[in-house]
């Protein structure tokens, strides 16, 4: 299956209130423009879930955004820095990291 473009947030929404008002599939479709099985499919994963987006999956980051670029820029200011002192300057900040952390996350930055 090749990859497609999610619909907008607007015209799922419509596609839900059109259901909502009763029409069917094909009128939706017809009228927004959109295929049927399209518009089934969102109309399913609304009727099983009661919402239109859903969570995606994986794990929230551990090192917000500016935390990365604290860790960031002290790496790039102090090239010698150890992940010891990044970890340290993360606790004083207030964010709970471990060495691990910071070399995983250094090298995915």
């Amino acid at each position: 299956m090749g990859k497609t473009k999610q619909l907008s947030k607007d015209v799922r929404d419509k596609i839900v209130d059109l259901h909502k008002a009763g029409m069917g599939y094909k009128t939706i479709g017809k009228q927004l423009g959109e295929k049927e099985t399209i518009v089934g499919a969102i109309i399913r994963k609304w009727k099983k879930h009661m919402t239109i987006n859903r969570p995606r999956s994986g794990a929230p980051r551990k090192i917000s955004p500016r935390g990365v670029s604290m860790i960031m820029r002290k790496v790039r200011d102090q090239p010698r820095t150890t992940r010891e002192e990044l970890v340290n300057d993360l606790n004083a900040a207030g964010t709970t990291v471990t060495k691990k952390t910071i070399g995983q996350g250094i090298m995915s930055f």
